[in-house]
């Protein structure tokens, strides 16, 4: 599969038969199922050529009626092919907050969105000890962060955008899972998944100022930066425009959280940079959004 990676480092496995996906090497290399899908419904490595248009996510002005099962079949596909079933399934609302919820039995197999739990709306991501529960994130530019207790057998999966990403997602299902769970961070893994890059993710002054407000400025400065812009008529914009590493900001947060660094796997995929094979929000090719899932089963 045609894939730009920003580094060298063996981050993903790629796999072709079926549904083509990627899934976490660190993750894989412990037993826990987990993917994250692309734009291709089927991928032929001796022609290097893909099939589009895999549904995973109900899109704005779907037609409920027609999106709601063909999604649903399509998630189950994917779910198969790691061991799983939209049966043991609970998904996100997404909402770009940074509210996780603690599923519970009742929270699984809700076929989403053809029930809408009101304590499950705006809920951006989710932790649970429930065995073999598969958790469902989406994203077109926005990385998935996967995370994982081998020790409690407890596991967490969260939707990062910026806005979630300024609200330290990640931290708040890390602290969920030591309140619930007993968890221990020093005890847990992490993964970033593929999302848009830093050279790719041009943003406003509004964002960084947001940053350094809810940060510091130290931070901010450290995942932030001017990069040259241009205005709508081609003409130089002044100081340039603030560009936003993600993936870093979102690395962060995860040692804040107590993770160690030899337990984080970052992603060197970005998804606007890898249009023709993801789904990406930035490249106006948002047809529909990737699936990332995760599994509590371990080795």
């Amino acid at each position: 599969m045609k894939i730009k990676y920003s580094n060298d480092k063996r981050v993903f496995n790629i796999h072709t038969e079926g549904i083509p996906y990627l899934s976490v090497d660190m993750l894989d290399e412990m037993g826990v199922p987990n993917l994250y899908s692309t734009r291709f419904l089927s991928y032929d490595e001796e022609t290097d050529k893909g099939t589009e248009g895999i549904r995973t996510a109900l899109m704005k002005g779907d037609d409920l009626s027609e999106a709601v099962p063909h999604i649903a079949k399509m998630r189950d596909r994917l779910a198969r092919q790691i061991g799983s079933s939209i049966e043991y399934e609970c998904i996100t609302d997404q909402k770009h907050t940074n509210y996780v919820h603690v599923a519970k039995e009742e929270d699984v197999n809700i076929r989403w969105p053809e029930r809408k739990p009101l304590h499950m709306q705006y809920v951006d991501g989710i932790v649970s000890d429930i065995p073999n529960v598969l958790l469902t994130v989406f994203g077109g530019d926005c990385p998935p962060v996967y995370i994982v207790d081998p020790v409690r057998k407890a596991i967490g999966l969260v939707h990062a955008g910026w806005r979630g990403t300024l609200g330290r997602i990640p931290e708040v299902a890390i602290a969920q899972m030591v309140v619930h769970f007993g968890s221990d961070p020093s005890d847990m893994y992490a993964a970033i998944g593929p999302g848009v890059c830093r050279d790719c993710y041009e943003m406003g002054d509004e964002v960084y100022d947001a940053f350094a407000e809810e940060w510091s400025k130290k931070e901010a400065d450290e995942i932030l930066c001017r990069y040259p812009a241009l205005d709508s008529d081609g003409r130089e914009i002044p100081g340039g425009k603030y560009h936003l590493d993600i993936f870093s900001a979102n690395k962060m947060t995860l040692l804040r959280a107590g993770i160690p660094h030899n337990h984080i796997s970052v992603s060197n995929v970005c998804t606007k940079c890898n249009a023709d094979t993801f789904y990406s929000y930035r490249a106006g090719r948002l047809e529909n959004e990737q699936a990332a899932m995760l599994v509590n089963r371990f080795r």
